[in-house]
């Protein structure tokens, strides 16, 4: 009896071990499975962060380059044209059609340095019996005109004649000689700002802004 019984019992130890070998290899098998699938999803995560990354880096460039080219055109053109963009229809015409291209493009940190760079040129307002600049339907976001000002307190002699501004600022300011006739001034806040002789013909929507302008 204990002859058979001895094979027996070793066959049972030997199936016992050779099962939860198979079931240790299968749980290893699923955690290399399992370990695998999560470094493809870090690497795709990685990736993807890269491309972005490279993305962010290459508009930041694009806009950077674009914004020193619009720079030295502008200026070359006001040295041919004494200082004067307005000088003459042809200068005048292709100035705005740059002007407003280059606000298209960049985004409102930049684009306050561009009006920063016309307005302290010169060119936004009438200067020697010549006309300001047209830039009638631009369209202007986020923009804050607190950077124009002197010393961040006074604004004089500007021409935002026909724009469209979208969420501007010209808190705590003093405004004067400045034309706003025919723009569109959207949550533009002109919270504790001092005017005088500021022009709001036909500035939409003007009642509302009104409210704001000296709060």
């Amino acid at each position: 009896m204990s002859s058979l019984l001895l094979p027996l019992v070793l066959g049972v130890f030997t199936a016992i071990i050779t099962i939860q070998r198979q079931s240790a290899a299968r749980e290893q098998r699923n955690q290399d499975r399992n370990a695998s699938d999560k470094q493809r999803l870090e690497d795709q995560m990685v990736a993807k962060q890269l491309r972005e990354l490279e993305g962010t880096l290459s508009d930041y460039r694009y806009k950077d380059d674009a914004f020193d080219a619009y720079i030295k055109e502008i200026d070359t053109m006001m040295q041919n044209n004494h200082g004067m963009l307005t000088s003459n229809l042809v200068t005048a015409t292709i100035t705005r059609a740059k002007t407003l291209t280059i606000f298209r493009r960049l985004d409102a940190s930049r684009n306050i340095q561009i009006i920063q760079f016309l307005y302290e040129a010169g060119q936004l307002g009438e200067k020697n019996n010549q006309s300001a600049l047209d830039i009638s339907t631009a369209e202007l976001r986020e923009v804050d005109f607190r950077y124009l000002a002197i010393n961040k307190k006074k604004l004089n002699d500007l021409s935002l004649a026909g724009i469209f501004l979208w969420n501007a600022t010209f808190t705590r300011i003093e405004i004067s000689r400045t034309n706003f006739s025919g723009a569109q001034l959207d949550n533009a806040s002109f919270s504790l700002t001092q005017i005088e002789n500021v022009d709001f013909t036909f500035a939409t929507p003007c009642s509302r802004n009104r409210q704001k302008i000296g709060d």
